[in-house]
């Protein structure tokens, strides 16, 4: 796209210059045909004087012209600069998983095991960045009595194979089996992930395996 509106500026200011040379070159070529008629009438001094005033200011127009194209030339790169910036931005996603159930009392957890291996739980957060310092993601919301909800949010997602667990940690008197909800948010839009109940305490259960393409696509992998 930006070579083509390169190419079409350097089209259009070479067709002015052009313009410019053009007229020049036919104002001469006018004025030396009627050269023959000034000097018969006495006026060849003044002819001269017009000839050169002419040239002066069809030559600072093309000065000007000229410069007006280096300075459109410089805003198409530096436009081009900036479109290539804004297409490696959008080659990347944030990614955001919140979990979430209904059930009283109980003690869900959300873990994230994302493409590094760092595994993001309850007690590895990292939200101020000490657990796993090379990731700004974080398990950002963590609630231990339902009902309630777990998020866990990468402003910028890698390439790469993501894992999204529910853990049922605690029951807390409530001996009901849990429905869990999860959802997935990126930079397309929103992705419901499949719903699980969790039978067993302690008990892991994978919910998705999510791959982050080089483009910055998100595909659910099925299970």
């Amino acid at each position: 796209m930006q070579k083509r509106q390169n190419k079409e500026i350097n089209i259009f200011s070479m067709s002015i210059l052009d313009l410019f040379a053009s007229a020049m070159g036919a104002f001469l070529i006018i004025m030396i045909i009627l050269i023959p008629y000034y000097l018969n009438a006495g006026d060849a001094e003044k002819l001269v004087v017009k000839l050169r005033a002419e040239k002066a200011r069809l030559t600072q127009q093309l000065k000007q012209q000229q410069e007006r194209t280096t300075q459109c030339e410089r805003q198409v790169a530096s436009l081009q600069g900036k479109l290539e910036n804004c297409h490696e931005k959008l080659a990347h996603t944030f990614m955001a998983v919140v979990l979430k159930w209904t059930t009283k009392h109980q003690d869900i957890d959300l873990y994230v095991v994302d493409t590094d291996n760092n595994k993001f739980y309850f007690s590895k957060h990292n939200r101020t960045r000490s657990d796993f310092p090379s990731s700004n993601a974080e398990l950002s919301v963590d609630t231990t009595r339902g009902p309630g909800i777990e998020i866990w949010e990468n402003p910028e997602a890698k390439t790469g194979i993501y894992r999204i667990y529910a853990n049922l940690y605690s029951q807390h008197g409530n001996t009901a089996n849990p429905l869990v909800k999860t959802n997935l948010y990126y930079r397309d839009g929103a992705l419901p992930l499949q719903d699980v109940t969790l039978t067993r305490v302690g008990h892991k259960v994978l919910i998705a395996v999510v791959e982050v393409k080089s483009g910055g696509e998100v595909v659910v992998r099925r299970l």
